[in-house]
């Protein structure tokens, strides 16, 4: 099971000030093979990376990401289901043709059923790749986002946690995970969703957060998390 964080606000949040509930994510998550972030530029656009390997052990990322603030982050922090483990099974994965990144923990449990249908598309071996395609070719035919992931997950069968993020600042949420519970709260001025270390009550708050948010929600399907970021504060910072 891996491990997903969303956080955003009007004003840019560096990654400083979310560095220790990534780690603590990283090492209570038990996530440590992978992790790959998704940040909006102040242009509105969405850069994501990834990487092999566990974060808190790669100095040279972490300067990297020390220097960056945004409006907006997801962060997938890998604990894979099966190896090998490899760069290109890394999240989030990026949609050229809708312009968003997926992030999802789970499990497809029929997804190489479906692996030829997307012939030419997929770049890993992973059954979350698969998923991430037939959502973006069921929008790509008209499917709302809503409709895409309960498709996506009705056919793939399973278990889904998913984080999506557009060009531009809106950000979705869909929590229909059995065990690894997905979260939406708020901390001060974040906006925030994250998934639970498979905890099965909300006591890992305390433990990654350092609190336990009195305005705080178990996610059951899809939630608009973060509406977009406004063109007049995009173009201020641009």
């Amino acid at each position: 099971m891996c491990e997903i964080l969303v956080v955003g606000a009007d004003s840019p949040v560096p990654f400083t000030r979310l560095e220790p509930w990534v780690l603590a994510l990283e090492r209570y998550g038990i996530a440590g093979w992978g992790w790959g972030s998704a940040h909006l530029e102040s242009d509105g656009a969405v850069n994501v990376r990834r990487a092999v390997g566990k974060l808190c052990e790669t100095p040279e990322a972490l300067d990297e990401l020390r220097q960056i603030e945004s409006r907006r982050w997801i962060f997938h922090l890998r604990r894979p289901l099966r190896l090998p483990n490899v760069l290109e099974d890394m999240q989030p994965f990026y949609s050229q043709s809708l312009d968003f990144a997926y992030a999802h923990n789970g499990d497809f449990t029929n997804a190489e059923q479906f692996r030829d249908r997307f012939t030419g598309l997929l770049e890993g071996k992973v059954d979350s790749e698969i998923g991430f395609r037939m959502t973006e070719r069921l929008m790509e035919n008209g499917n709302s986002l809503e409709a895409a992931l309960d498709q996506t997950l009705e056919t793939l069968g399973g278990t889904s946690n998913i984080a999506i993020m557009y060009h531009g600042g809106n950000v979705w949420i869909y929590g229909k995970a059995m065990f690894n519970k997905l979260w939406r709260f708020q901390i001060d001025n974040l906006s925030c969703a994250s998934t639970s270390m498979i905890m099965a009550d909300d006591s890992f708050f305390e433990l990654v957060y350092g609190v336990l948010p009195e305005d705080r929600e178990l996610i059951r399907g899809a939630s608009s998390l973060l509406t977009p970021v406004s063109d007049e504060l995009i173009s201020a910072t641009s």
